[in-house]
């Protein structure tokens, strides 16, 4: 597939009405700009395997609150992420509810919630069918993409869309209009944010840039963006971002509470094959007590490595030398200065510098990129940095 340059994107949008194909006024064309986008490092959701009980509970607990739902003032829909779930315990709404989309790890520690397993089901046999259901539709859109670009390698994007449209169309009719919900990641899909048929407030789970496709040269955003920072603000509106910007700053409030962990080294996974691979070579090669790791939400790879080096749910306070590739939690450290360590796997079209400066602008932090986990391992042996 041909891959384009954010600019390259935005002309060809411009150029061919791109925005204007929707199913139920849900622009189809949100699901197809990333594999498009040269930059984009692109990571699928590994769907969980299947348990009977869990969903059984999921599906019982969600046809209770669709009956009682009028009660709550606040509805939340969100990823199992430590800093996200922040935005939740901090509202003081005795009439709240968080439906919980689980990862690999589990961090979030209460019993307040419920699964989101069975909105994810409906959502997943939506996808499946709706190409199915509205097979005009689906030619004409196949078509009209293919003028534009490759769309042979859009197909499987384009079925996901029409089947998000379908599922937020029914969502809509199922949810009561009058309480707010509050989403990422979880259940609602990402089209919501041009029609709003929820009373929603999308909030930030990463880092915004220039060349960022969930948020850069998008058409008029009719729901409520929740940032966590000032500078998203300004960034979005330098973009041409048109829609309703709100700060509140519950990841600096996460991140500056009280902490009892310290790890020297923990080094933060991508869901990139070289990068699981040299890692499996680095712990048997090294057998280090001090090193750990924080999987990516959607790193599965299979690792060698005993259990009780990965953690999770990690904070600058409690981290001395953080390692990345280009993972966005590297803006929770250099937001308070710290040492960042680069791992450079070398990507063709990634210009690396370019990328890390999304991460540091404004920051007095030092970024040390070097080519292997060896060297940088190497380097903080020898410069002593082990000593706190």
């Amino acid at each position: 597939m041909q891959k384009l340059s954010i600019e390259q994107l935005l002309e060809l949008e411009n150029r061919d009405r791109l925005w204007d194909y929707t199913l139920f006024e849900y622009p189809l064309w949100i699901h197809c700009r990333e594999p498009l986008l040269e930059s984009a490092i692109m990571a699928e959701r590994k769907i969980p395997k299947f348990q009977v009980a869990v969903m059984f509970k999921s599906s019982i607990q969600t046809m209770k609150f669709l009956f009682s739902q009028k009660k709550y003032d606040n509805v939340y829909f969100l990823m199992e992420r430590a800093e996200l779930l922040e935005i939740y315990r901090q509202d003081k709404s005795l009439k709240k509810l968080l439906f919980l989309n689980p990862e690999q790890e589990k961090v979030y520690k209460g019993n307040d919630y419920i699964n989101s397993n069975f909105f994810s089901m409906f959502r997943f046999i939506s996808r499946k069918i709706a190409f199915l259901l509205f097979w005009k539709k689906y030619r004409e859109v196949s078509i009209a993409f293919s003028n534009s670009v490759d769309s042979k390698n859009l197909i499987p994007y384009i079925k996901v869309a029409l089947g998000d449209a379908l599922f937020l169309k029914f969502l809509s009719l199922i949810l009561n209009k009058n309480s707010k919900k509050f989403y990422t990641g979880a259940v609602i899909p990402m089209g919501e944010k041009f029609i709003n048929l929820l009373n929603s407030y999308e909030v930030q789970h990463g880092v915004i840039h220039p060349s960022h496709i969930g948020y850069i040269g998008l058409p008029e955003v009719k729901n409520s963006l929740i940032l966590y920072s000032e500078r998203y603000k300004n960034i979005l509106k330098e973009n041409n971002y048109v829609g309703s910007l709100i700060v509140k700053d519950y990841k600096k409030i996460f991140f500056e509470k009280k902490v009892n962990r310290n790890f020297f080294i923990v080094i933060y996974t991508q869901p990139d094959e070289k990068m699981q691979l040299d890692i499996d070579k680095f712990f048997k090669k090294y057998n280090p007590n001090d090193v750990f790791i924080q999987r990516h939400p959607k790193d599965y790879y299979d690792y060698s490595i005993e259990s009780k080096y990965f953690v999770n749910a990690t904070t600058p306070f409690e981290v001395k030398y953080p390692i990345f590739f280009t993972s966005s939690v590297m803006e929770n450290f250099t937001t308070y200065n710290k040492t960042c360590y680069i791992y450079d796997l070398k990507y063709p079209n990634l210009n690396l510098i370019d990328f890390l400066d999304i991460f540091t602008i404004g920051s007095e932090s030092e970024v040390i990129i070097m080519k292997s986990l060896n060297d940088i391992y190497i380097d903080i042996k020898e410069n002593k940095k082990w000593k706190k």
